[in-house]
């Protein structure tokens, strides 16, 4: 029986997702791409279940026609600033005469590496493996055959905040849905648009969403962070509705079209009419003036990126630099302005489309684009998770178990 996966991105102000049937060999058939606005999410945090669930039910309604598996096992993204990472470790002796390490010593290191007090509201939705020590030797991805005394495995744990996690878990299952696991928004990001090879060498990924700005963090291969910070694409367009004394409509309208990240780049005679975006608005703007309100937010939200950095102790120490992804990065400048504040190497992120087979145009269209890139990741991460050899998704399945009488 062919397994259907749904990778479902819900954002504050719009829902994406692409449906994917798992051929034999492991390639992802795309079977449907899609993109509405959403509403009842803020901070990319549900507040408003009957909102939500009015946009949800008519989503979930078109899916079904699709195929009835397309709501069966859905992959869902997590995003609050109330999501929180820290490292743990376990530590089990192996248990054989001859001292080479089985799958059991490996299961009973992992147990122990997640017997750690849960913070206060919380739920455990990722325990991801960084790395193996056999006899205090680090740097092992597998040590499966391996011969030693001690085996230890060092994890990062990531913890959403369970009052926020249960209540969309529990609109999802009231509209009938199959939730196959929630991936932190980064995560999933990260999935779809790093290389192996940029995480070798040490890179970072950015998801620039509408309220959220999301980060994760690699070097030699492991996830050293991951982060969500309140602020994203929207706080820049409030910005310019208040300081041009504009609508948010035509702000936003002025941002995608004549926006610029570097003011430096733009003439500072160059007037944009309102007409051209608003047929309702009349007057003029300067479009340097626009591009000051744009960079000085920007580089608000970088220095807050540089800071999460700093407390990790890896600024400006990722030979691989930074990947920019998400809908905030089609702002023109962007990637120059991150390069200059950052002062590291930076390019635009796109979803790895080589695992899926994409058979319609439109399709390929509409996931070659940064705003796909993690709905595509929670596809790619679905298909896999059961070849990962932890996370929390396990945990969330027993929670969800238990959700509704």
């Amino acid at each position: 029986m062919s397994q259907i996966i749904t990778g479902l991105d819900i954002g504050t102000s719009q829902v994406k997702g692409i449906v994917a049937e798992v051929k034999k060999d492991g390639t992802l058939s795309v079977i449907s791409v899609f993109k509405q606005p959403m509403a009842g999410f803020r901070k990319g945090v549900l507040v408003d279940v009957e909102e939500s669930t009015k946009v949800l039910h008519n989503l979930f309604v078109d899916l079904r026609k699709i195929s009835k598996k397309a709501v069966q096992n859905i992959f869902v993204n997590a995003n609050s600033e109330r999501v929180k990472a820290r490292v743990s470790r376990g530590v089990a002796a192996v248990a054989r005469g001859d001292k080479e390490i089985q799958t059991e010593d490996i299961e009973r290191a992992i147990q122990f590496s997640q017997a750690v007090k849960i913070l206060p509201n919380s739920i455990v939705l990722h325990n991801i493996i960084k790395e193996y020590l056999v006899d205090d030797v680090g740097d092992i991805s597998n040590p499966l055959g391996m011969n030693g005394s001690r085996l230890e495995v060092s994890t990062l744990i990531v913890e959403g905040f369970l009052p926020q996690v249960s209540l969309l878990l529990k609109t999802l299952e009231r509209l009938n849905i199959g939730v196959g696991g929630v991936i932190f928004n980064p995560l999933a990001a990260a999935r779809s648009v790093l290389s192996k090879k940029q995480k070798e060498l040490g890179s970072f990924v950015i998801d620039f969403g509408a309220s959220t700005t999301t980060l994760a963090v690699y070097e030699d291969s492991k996830i050293l962070h991951v982060r969500s910070l309140p602020v994203g694409s929207s706080y820049v367009t409030n910005d310019i509705a208040i300081g041009l004394k504009i609508s948010v409509e035509v702000a936003e309208k002025l941002k995608t079209s004549f926006g610029c990240a570097l003011a430096k780049d733009i003439n500072r005679r160059e007037t944009i009419k309102l007409s051209e975006v608003d047929g309702k608005s009349g007057g003029e703007v300067s479009r340097h003036f626009l591009a000051e309100i744009i960079e000085s937010r920007l580089i608000e939200i970088l220095d807050l990126v540089a800071g999460e950095l700093k407390t990790i102790g890896r600024d400006a120490r990722f030979p691989a630099g930074a990947v920019l992804t998400g809908g905030g990065v089609k702002l023109a400048g962007l990637a120059d302005l991150v390069k200059q504040e950052l002062k590291l190497p930076v390019q635009i992120g796109f979803p790895d489309l080589s695992e899926f087979e994409i058979l319609n145009p439109a399709h390929r269209e509409m996931m070659d684009d940064p705003e796909f890139s993690v709905a595509a990741g929670l596809v790619i991460w679905g298909k896999t998770e059961n070849e990962t050899p932890v996370s929390g998704i396990g945990a969330v399945k027993k929670f969800l178990r238990n959700l509704l009488p």
